[in-house]
């Protein structure tokens, strides 16, 4: 998968919106690790069966042997959800739209992947849930 930055400008594929990236790792990169509050794991698996930007082709975690990851997700976490073939897009309260390959749900579990903070609030906002404390703690 092609590697970006945290909180850089999107440029994996066309969109008539900005955006910012968040989880485009790679194996070659180091990344900032951590604990992320269960609100931000579950939100992400809701989101995460309204992907968007479906590829034809899917990446492996270069982390790990774990074939094709999936979760099981959307509002009552009954949907299989293969991951690394899409993308959870995800609007802030500020406005600022955030741009992650729905393989990060298995860089967090998996990989202990802290994203940045205002990614994880906008994921919670986005479901309908308060975040009014910090989400993540950095290690």
């Amino acid at each position: 998968m092609t590697y970006y930055p945290d909180l850089s400008p999107y440029a994996y594929d066309q969109s008539p919106r900005d955006m910012l990236n968040v989880g485009w790792l790679s194996a070659e990169h180091r990344y900032s690790k951590g604990l992320v509050d269960e609100r931000v794991v579950n939100a992400l698996k809701v989101l995460c069966v309204t992907y968007e930007n479906q590829m034809r082709g899917i990446h492996h975690c270069e982390f790990c042997d774990a074939g094709r990851p999936f979760v099981f997700g959307g509002p009552v976490g009954d949907t299989k959800v293969l991951l690394g073939s899409a993308e959870i897009r995800i609007t802030g309260a500020d406005g600022i739209c955030y741009a992650a390959p729905n393989l990060v749900l298995h860089y967090i579990l998996e990989h202990q992947y802290c994203p940045p903070e205002e990614f994880c609030q906008a994921a919670v906002r986005a479901v309908g849930l308060e975040a009014t404390d910090e989400l993540t703690l950095v290690e």
